[in-house]
């Protein structure tokens, strides 16, 4: 069965997954496959290698510039420690993870966590105000 047909069937399993760096959480996703979620670290030290000896592809360079991935990125370049992944919700069909992953993001917001979110997060926020709310001092230009 094709990738696209798997996401979309209604009975496919999905979990709705946080990451979190000391003990903060600044990122709420879903997907039906754990590489998302718990290869999200390898997936950008492997970006963060090529950005760093110049080989990386302009696609490669749009999805390591995404507000999550430039946190990981930072965290990488640092030298700190590998980020947390937490499920908090898990259930059958991209619709109900969806809905699920939304009220996941205001229920952290409202406990006043920083996302990096862009979808479903009303309180949009910087790379450097996550890196400051998870007790992590931010370098310019990175």
């Amino acid at each position: 069965m094709p990738l696209g047909s798997i996401a979309l069937d209604p009975k496919t399993p999905y979990h709705v997954y946080e990451f979190v760096f000391n003990e903060k959480v600044f990122y709420v996703g879903h997907a039906w496959h754990h590489v998302r979620s718990h290869g999200r670290w390898g997936h950008v030290r492997n970006l963060v290698e090529h950005e760093k000896r110049g080989t990386l592809k302009p696609s490669k360079e749009q999805d390591l510039n995404r507000k999550s991935n430039r946190v990981i990125a930072f965290l990488i370049y640092a030298g700190l420690p590998e980020f947390e992944v937490r499920i908090p919700w898990e259930g059958i069909g991209k619709a109900f993870a969806e809905s699920a992953e939304k009220q996941q993001i205001l229920k952290r917001l409202s406990e006043g966590c920083l996302l990096a979110n862009i979808r479903d997060n009303p309180r949009p926020v910087t790379i450097e105000e996550i890196l400051e709310y998870q007790g992590v001092t931010a370098a310019k230009d990175r």
